[in-house]
């Protein structure tokens, strides 16, 4: 079968072969793969590495391993790209998000960029009710609903979202729906899609903090509560314009350099901020995410923006990486 590969910014399509399937594993003929952010980021240490890749995954369940009883082939399903076990003690202790004994296909190095993937049944739900393209925005949305819900977001909130890519829309949609009083969106004036998009879900107002740094923008209104989705270096900035007591949730990632942020921590102390980190592996909230793309909580046909099939993944990975107009691109085998 078919399947992706990533060396640094260089993807290649060629041959593989599945890893075996063990008992408590499905095959899976992958119906559509999401492109991540984290697909576009070449991480320095594995740089020289080729890498599978995709992990925003729906499909149909093509085989099944002997101790599977709960899924059928031909059955449509989503997966989650890490599932807690249920097991562990943290498990049984309802801690699931601190699962030591996640299941995924990470493990396998089997991954969604291919015609066919293996995976742990445990990862796979069975969803028959929306497009696979649709469906597998469930992945971002789990991000999107564990980075909200850390931030311990109401109606007498004022909210700003730092960097409106679909995980952040998603967020800002659910920002939304819990009723802050205000919300702001920062974004490149160059992502002319993501802007508009960001005042169709609920942003009041969008800055571009190249034009504006966010520390110099009158937002008229006191902000205690800042969602960051950009890299780390970003988060000093965050903690500026938080007012005392603010609570910032964060979900970026950088490599090298970016992995760092610089902030002068008497502020950060004086002012009583809090950072709550969102890592939301294992996945908590798939169920609740197909919900709220089922309700049209979240509008998950507006953030499709383009499709292309696995054939010309390369140009796929280029204008996710490099098209303003790119929101989530899906690559369809």
């Amino acid at each position: 079968m078919r399947a992706a590969f990533k060396r640094g910014l260089t993807v290649t399509l060629r041959e593989a072969e599945l890893p075996p399937l063990r008992p408590e594993d499905l095959r899976l003929k992958v119906s559509a793969c999401g492109i991540c952010g984290s697909d576009l980021q070449v991480n320095p240490e594995e740089a020289e590495q080729e890498l599978a890749f995709g992990h925003e995954v729906a499909g149909v369940v093509a085989e099944v391993g002997s101790a599977v009883g709960r899924l059928s082939v031909g059955q449509p399903v989503v997966l989650e790209s890490a599932t807690a076990c249920g097991r562990c003690d943290n498990c049984r202790n309802a801690r699931q998000e601190l699962c030591t004994d996640i299941q995924s296909f990470w493990y396998l190095n089997s991954f969604g960029m291919a015609e066919e993937m293996v995976t742990p049944a445990a990862t796979a739900i069975p969803c028959d009710y929306l497009e696979p393209e649709v469906a597998l925005l469930s992945e971002p949305l789990g991000v999107a609903i564990d980075l909200v819900r850390l931030a311990d977001i109401g109606p007498d909130n004022n909210v700003l979202l730092m960097g409106a890519g679909p995980i952040g829309l998603m967020a800002l949609a659910l920002v939304k729906k819990a009723g802050a009083r205000r919300i702001f969106a920062s974004e490149l004036s160059s992502r002319q899609a993501r802007l508009e998009l960001a005042r169709a879900f609920g942003a009041d107002e969008t800055l571009d903090p190249q034009a504006t740094p966010i520390e110099q923008y009158d937002f008229g209104c006191g902000i205690d509560r800042v969602l960051v989705t950009s890299p780390p270096p970003t988060l000093s900035s965050a903690f500026a314009v938080a007012i005392k007591g603010g609570i910032i949730s964060f979900i970026g990632i950088g490599h090298g350099e970016q992995a760092f942020c610089h902030f002068n921590a008497n502020d950060f102390h004086f002012k009583k901020l809090q950072l709550r980190a969102s890592f939301a592996s294992p996945a908590l909230f798939t169920p609740r995410a197909l919900q709220y793309l089922h309700e049209g909580v979240v509008n998950g046909p507006a953030l499709i923006s383009h499709r292309f099939p696995l054939g010309k993944i390369e140009e796929a990975m280029r204008v996710a990486r490099e098209d303003p107009a790119a929101l989530k691109v899906v690559v369809r085998p």
